[in-house]
């Protein structure tokens, strides 16, 4: 990085241009006394001490006052970043604590070109999914995504992946375990889709991440109705034609979900285990009215993400409850569309063995 380049970062931290030129006075001899830096920086030997003190309260030089003339230390790099980095978090945390979400998140959709941009446009949209993603990508892209699918994994968040072609040998002797909980394999150019929490992604055709790139392009979307109709649309004509190749373990139980569709997966997988399953569940009707069971018995899981499909229509997810008001169909609240089919979602699960 140069030297303008590391002053312009350091401005933007909102070092003044004179506190600028103190720091890389010091930072480039290690130590200075305060007329080195005075000299440096083209400011009175008074002034000095005031820069000193603003430095050392950002975290990056010591100011030694036993010694005559005073001298300033440069913090070893990894402190001084990691200083900077305190006060970075500290402003996101309070810049989060304000910030009221708009009821349009903004531009429904970007066109992107760049191939080095789709990724970077995909890795954004994993590092921001909560409770779920759902990928279609061509089999090599899956290590340039891997870290961000392990974090996503690690905060929580339940991947499907179906990997298409080209599907040689080295992309998928993979671990799948860290970085999906299902994964399905499809000798096919099918298009490119990254789907987080059914608000936000992008959709491409093959080639913008398969080999030679040329006119291809990519639509990189954060609206709810747009990612709710690509999820469809991947789930309806995409994800059916995979290939099983990996399913991971049901979570243990019990387990808990604010999210419908991870609720429907993992009961699909104790079912296919053979278990019967019960479950405590708030209910939450289409005028937003609330109503909670518990341990009622899931009596009908429709779903066809794992396994064989038991459900009517690709987008039906769904658990079937029994009910002391008779039998509940709920299906998820979170995404773009609200339940429609069943009438009710289901805003809180918690799966028991029966």
């Amino acid at each position: 990085m140069s030297a303008d380049a590391l002053r312009d970062h350091l401005a933007a931290f909102g070092l003044s241009e004179k506190e600028i030129e103190a720091y890389l006075a010091v930072l480039k001899a290690g130590t200075a006394t305060t007329g080195e830096v005075s000299r440096a920086a083209d400011v009175s030997q008074g002034y000095v001490y005031d820069i000193a003190a603003a430095l050392a309260d950002r975290g990056l030089v010591t100011v030694d006052e036993t010694r005559s003339p005073t001298v300033l230390r440069a913090r070893r790099p990894e402190d001084a970043i990691g200083a900077l980095s305190t006060r970075v978090e500290e402003l996101g945390d309070t810049i989060d604590d304000l910030y009221e979400q708009p009821a349009d998140e903004g531009a429904p959709v970007e066109v992107v070109h760049s191939r080095a941009t789709v990724r970077k446009r995909a890795r954004s949209a994993l590092e921001a999914a909560r409770h779920e993603a759902l990928l279609v990508v061509p089999a090599p892209e899956i290590d340039h995504l891997r870290e961000a699918l392990t974090e996503a994994q690690d905060r929580g968040v339940f991947v499907y992946l179906l990997a298409v072609s080209p599907l040689s040998a080295d992309p998928l002797d993979v671990e799948w375990g860290r970085i999906a909980d299902v994964v399905r394999t499809w000798e096919a150019t099918a298009p490119v889709y990254v789907l987080v929490d059914e608000t936000r992604g992008l959709m491409g055709s093959h080639g913008v991440l398969s080999g030679r790139h040329g006119e291809e392009y990519a639509l990189a979307f954060s609206q709810r109705e747009v990612g709710s109709g690509f999820f469809g649309n991947v789930v309806a004509n995409f994800w059916p034609m995979g290939e099983d190749r990996y399913v991971t373990e049901p979570d243990p139980l019990p387990a808990t979900y604010d999210h419908l569709r991870t609720a429907a997966t993992n009961a699909a997988l104790h079912r296919a285990a053979g278990r019967d399953l019960l479950a405590d569940v708030t209910l939450s009707d289409l005028d937003g009215s609330e109503q909670s069971y518990e341990r009622v018995p899931v009596v009908e899981v429709r779903q066809g993400l794992v396994g064989d499909p038991t459900n009517d229509f690709p987008m039906e997810n769904s658990l079937v409850f029994e009910t002391p008001d008779g039998r509940v169909s709920a299906g998820n609240t979170q995404g773009g569309i609200r339940p429609f089919y069943e009438g009710y979602g289901a805003t809180a699960v918690t799966l028991y063995s029966g």
